[in-house]
């Protein structure tokens, strides 16, 4: 079963002298077996901290924690996460040569996944994996500005480190004890390098 998208962009705001094409990856919404979903995320985790060529020399990798959000289950702050947050950050950034590719789980509180049962309403936290040549102090901006003030908001660059393969661990843990991981848990949006950077002479076109 294929769970991602694609589709080619070529980046518009660039002169006539490059052009790199990307291909978008992006979550296939609808119903998963836990076995899918961790698939899904293995395959999102692996382009995301691999991808290395952009249109910036500022790329990084971030680790964030996002806890005290506010949001009752984990529908709400997928939607929350993805559209007040990610979505706000793109149309910002539209016409611009930065990027946020994004991966993010939600998770239920630990005492919860123990027992393995949902209540109806709790509140719920995320862990995110970034790629992005935005600063830290405008990722937090944003995350406070898409939840609130008060959230408790955890950033770690982890661009140097050798065992970033762990954290994708840490990111599945909810899945690999129960059965508490569902399409609903989970999100990504990320742009792949589809070539080496094209020389385009306006002369001869």
């Amino acid at each position: 079963m294929k769970s991602t998208t694609g589709t080619i962009i070529i980046a518009p705001w660039l002169n006539n002298t490059y052009t790199l094409l990307m291909r978008l990856f992006k979550k296939k919404r609808g119903y998963k077996t836990k076995e899918i979903v961790i698939t899904d995320i293995e395959i999102a985790y692996d382009y995301l901290i691999n991808q290395k060529c952009f249109f910036t020399d500022s790329n990084k990798i971030l680790s964030i924690t996002l806890t005290d959000t506010g949001c009752k289950h984990e529908k709400e702050l997928n939607h929350v996460i993805t559209n007040r947050l990610f979505n706000s950050i793109k149309n910002d950034y539209k016409n611009s040569i930065e990027h946020t590719n994004f991966l993010f789980v939600v998770e239920y509180p630990e005492l919860i996944t123990q027992g393995n049962y949902l209540p109806s309403s709790c509140v719920v936290h995320t862990h995110i994996v970034l790629n992005t040549s935005l600063t830290e102090t405008t990722i937090e901006n944003y995350i406070r500005k898409a939840l609130s003030k008060n959230v408790n908001c955890f950033i770690e660059d982890i661009t140097n480190r050798n065992d970033k393969h762990k954290y994708l661990g840490y990111l599945l843990k909810q899945g690999s004890k129960n059965y508490i991981l569902s399409d609903s848990s989970y999100n990504y949006k990320i742009s792949i390098n589809e070539s080496s950077l094209i020389a385009l002479n306006r002369a001869i076109l």
